[in-house]
């Protein structure tokens, strides 16, 4: 059944406005700190789904040399779920792992050539997989940006409010900071965006993808899962995930975001 998600860049700037301070993967798009990326966005500002979502939650997998990995799923009580789910989640209701709202976008990593600071041609980033039997194949580096409305996609919904589709730019957006105070700084670049129609009728909806995140298929995987047995970082709670840790435990969250969003 297609779900209705929360959309629109109004829900965008009122949730910045009122925020206080074989296994499917799809890579995910992030920033660590003083990172700086370009990007294609190829979600429309307008369809930016507001979704709740479960972050870092542990799953045991024989496959890693830890016995787990970190996953993330859609909660079942995300208004989009309701109707099917009825509002029971298994990991909000049994496994008591508290879901946190955020906003998500499909996006195209580019790469940029400068001629000193100005970006002469924008080209998409490609990663080089080495298969089974030693042959190589390159993917276009695409992913989800999954982020708040305050720190990050307020300002690309004022821009399409104000200037126009942000889909019709690149931009070069830095990360500042490692926890509470992160800032993202977007700079619209002056160069013309590469064709992206191949890459982009190779990827999937995001809609899809979110349909993957809270299906029974994925959330099988909770069942043996224990009221209690999901970690915390820094004394926060085991789902609030979006403020890093600061001191001993920064490079231990950093490797469980890692294994959550993977890097570059």
């Amino acid at each position: 059944m297609a779900r209705e998600f929360r959309k629109g860049t109004d829900l965008i700037k009122s949730t910045a406005e009122n925020k206080g301070g074989k296994r499917k993967f799809t890579k995910n798009i992030y920033w660590k700190n003083g990172d700086v990326r370009t990007v294609a966005f190829v979600t429309a500002a307008s369809d930016i789904p507001k979704v709740r979502l479960h972050t870092f939650v542990r799953i045991p997998d024989d496959r890693m040399e830890s016995g787990f990995r970190y996953d993330t799923f859609l909660c079942r009580k995300d208004p989009s779920m309701v109707d099917e789910t009825g509002g029971v989640c298994p990991l909000c209701d049994d496994v008591e792992h508290e879901a946190t709202e955020k906003f998500m976008a499909l996006a195209i990593e580019l790469e940029a050539t400068k001629e000193g600071k100005k970006v002469k041609e924008l080209k998409v980033k490609y990663d080089t997989v080495k298969r089974d039997d030693g042959t190589e194949v390159e993917y276009p580096r695409w992913g989800v940006i999954t982020q708040g409305a305050k720190n990050f996609f307020s300002y690309f919904a004022a821009y399409d409010e104000m200037s126009g589709d942000i889909r019709e730019v690149a931009w070069e957006i830095q990360r500042e900071g490692d926890s509470v105070g992160t800032k993202y700084h977007p700079f619209e670049v002056k160069a013309a965006l590469p064709d992206l129609t191949e890459v982009i009728e190779n990827m999937p909806e995001l809609e899809d993808l979110l349909d993957e995140m809270g299906s029974d298929e994925k959330y099988s995987q909770v069942g043996e899962l224990e009221a209690g047995s999901q970690p915390s970082f820094g004394g926060r709670k085991n789902s609030d995930s979006g403020t890093a840790p600061t001191g001993e435990r920064a490079s231990e969250f950093s490797k469980f975001r890692e294994e959550v969003v993977g890097s570059y």
